[in-house]
């Protein structure tokens, strides 16, 4: 009598785990502790400051990157720009070009985020 009972307490539990969670996203895959954008899937980018930028995906989930450090004149010129080989923009690879001046960075981290700026509501 306590296997069925303790099955349907983790299964209640597991659901109310994943209310709280971000909705998947067919637009990103992970590959071990990397996490790669579909570039043709992203739909519009926002630049939170000179290390952050968030991006969002057709499906309707944004995805943050942390840059590898500080990308002088990318919040100011607001815009970069980015080539792959491959259609896939992978954490800790990818270097972008910031418009107007050539300053070339590199992407770092991706994690995913409910809003396209973080902390604000969406």
């Amino acid at each position: 009598m306590k296997t069925p009972a303790l099955a349907i307490l983790f299964a209640v539990l597991a659901g109310a785990a994943q209310g709280d969670a971000l909705p998947r996203s067919g637009a990103a895959i992970t590959q071990g502790s990397q996490i790669c954008l579909r570039a043709d899937r992203i739909r519009g980018r926002t630049i939170v400051d000179n290390q952050s930028i968030v991006f969002r995906m057709d499906d309707g989930t944004y995805w943050k990157n942390t840059l590898q450090k500080p990308c002088v004149g990318l919040e100011v010129r607001d815009g970069f720009s980015f080539a792959t080989a491959d259609n896939y923009i992978c954490s800790n690879q990818q270097r972008i070009r910031v418009l107007g001046q050539g300053n070339i960075c590199y992407l770092g981290s991706f994690t995913q985020t409910a809003s396209p700026v973080p902390g604000a509501e969406q």
